[in-house]
């Protein structure tokens, strides 16, 4: 397992007891090192007001996935300032679709130990399911192909006169980009560097793969380091 920060973590700040806790709350299960050093980067940005990318590699089905949208939830119990929407972006439709389900059953969970505000909305927009063009969701999961049109303002999923809305919504956002390894690295991975380095520092951002080569890792971490 590998996780890559931006900064160094002042672990004071964050009780990893709470942590440990609140993931266990999520999932049932007791957090790996891997996931408590991404939560707990991720959150300590946020705390610092500074809002960086983390790189994690780990296998599959290692709990990729809940690793990611802890820091969503975890923020609000912890009334840490954080966005108010999380974009899970992946390659695949189908991957998209498995993730929401998944996921939404994680909130559901996660709302019976935790009071919210209101019920979270767990969206899926995607090519054959366009269910939240706009990105009015809470927890939004797409395709790589519709988020990186709507950062472009050419947004597949809305006319051109609502396609603003999309990409203040992508700088607004806490963004997961999950399965890097299966984008192509001469189209879509070249042009999410573009995005990587937009909205670094503004948007706090995780990006997850099982396998990348090193030398696409260092393309990665240079954005995240700056």
């Amino acid at each position: 397992m590998e996780t890559k920060m931006s900064r160094p973590v002042k672990r004071q700040a964050l009780e990893v007891d709470t942590l440990d806790t609140l993931f266990q709350d999520l999932t049932s299960f007791t957090a790996r090192n891997f996931q408590r050093e991404t939560i707990e980067a991720i959150l300590q940005g946020a705390l610092e007001g500074s809002f960086r990318g983390t790189l994690l590699r780990a296998p599959t089905g290692s709990g990729k996935t809940e690793t990611a949208v802890s820091p969503y939830l975890f923020a609000r119990t912890l009334s840490i300032e954080f966005p108010k929407k999380l974009i899970y972006v992946v390659p695949l439709r189908t991957l998209a679709n498995s993730l929401r389900v998944r996921t939404q059953g994680l909130v559901n969970d996660w709302a019976k130990k935790h009071l919210l505000n209101r019920p979270l909305a767990v969206t899926l927009q995607t090519g054959e399911n366009p269910e939240d063009p706009r990105f009015e969701g809470d927890i939004i999961f797409c395709t790589i192909d519709q988020m990186l049109s709507s950062f472009l303002n050419i947004p597949y999923s809305v006319g051109r006169g609502s396609a603003n809305v999309n990409a203040g919504a992508i700088f607004s956002s806490y963004l997961v980009f999950d399965e890097l390894h299966l984008l192509d690295p001469e189209r879509s991975f070249a042009t999410l560097l573009k995005v990587l380095e937009q909205v670094n520092g503004i948007s706090p951002f995780l990006l997850m793969t099982a396998t990348l080569t090193d030398e696409l890792a260092g393309e990665i971490q240079k954005v995240v380091s700056q």
